[in-house]
């Protein structure tokens, strides 16, 4: 898909970063490690400084705080609608929402919580408008080949994976997914809504659930 500018857009098509081509790779190298660790880390201050400048029309802000956080928007976006094709425009409209809907964000130091709420609501939008009945559909063949693997890719790991994910619910790879990108407990409560304890329940349930569903399919 060719990089364009979202439309309508409030702000200037330089802003968005080309298309995100295939962030399933990433998913795949990352995803055996459920408990995975944080990402690049950014003290919370400077987060909060970067969220008050955006909202403020700091155009180089929003641009910063597009960069910071398109491709783990992405991956949680292809980890939830399990399509390639739909990526890049799932994540575009979270973040050009993300920009809109910053004026009511009420508490800056939970605005990772707020946009992973965000991007969950809006696969579910997607998916529901789409009325697919299965989260996961196969991978294109040329899925690979857009991205290069990574020296320790395993294929027949990441497809084994793959195929144990698709038995999952949605709210399952929701929280898997959270916990592969390094977040808290705390932070998995405010992202979901639900409670610390019922958090600390669904985790160790979906994982049980991965690992049987993974272990299923390699004894097959």
């Amino acid at each position: 898909m060719a990089p364009s500018c979202p439309s309508p857009s409030p702000l200037p098509c330089a802003t968005f970063p080309p298309p995100i081509s295939a962030p399933g790779t990433a998913v795949e190298s990352a995803a055996p490690d459920v408990h995975g660790p944080r990402m690049q880390e950014r003290s919370k201050g400077e987060t909060v400084a970067l969220v008050a400048a955006a909202r403020a029309g700091d155009e180089n802000a929003q641009r910063r705080l597009i960069h910071a956080y398109q491709e783990r928007i992405a991956t949680f976006v292809y980890t939830l609608i399990g399509s390639t094709a739909d990526i890049d425009d799932v994540t575009q409209q979270v973040l050009l929402r993300m920009l809109g809907s910053l004026p009511q964000l009420r508490d800056d130091t939970r605005f990772e919580a707020w946009l992973f709420r965000l991007t969950r609501n809006a696969c579910i939008s997607h998916l529901r408008r789409a009325r697919w009945r299965r989260f996961f559909s196969p991978l294109e063949e040329n899925h690979t080949e857009t991205v290069a693997a990574p020296p320790d890719y395993d294929p027949t790991l990441a497809d084994a994976l793959r195929h144990a994910l698709q038995q999952l619910s949605e709210t399952d790879r929701a929280i898997l997914a959270l916990a592969a990108d390094g977040r808290s407990h705390a932070e998995m409560q405010q992202s979901l809504g639900k409670s610390l304890a019922a958090i600390k329940v669904m985790l160790h349930r979906a994982r049980e659930r991965l690992k049987n569903h993974y272990h299923s399919l390699d004894h097959d």
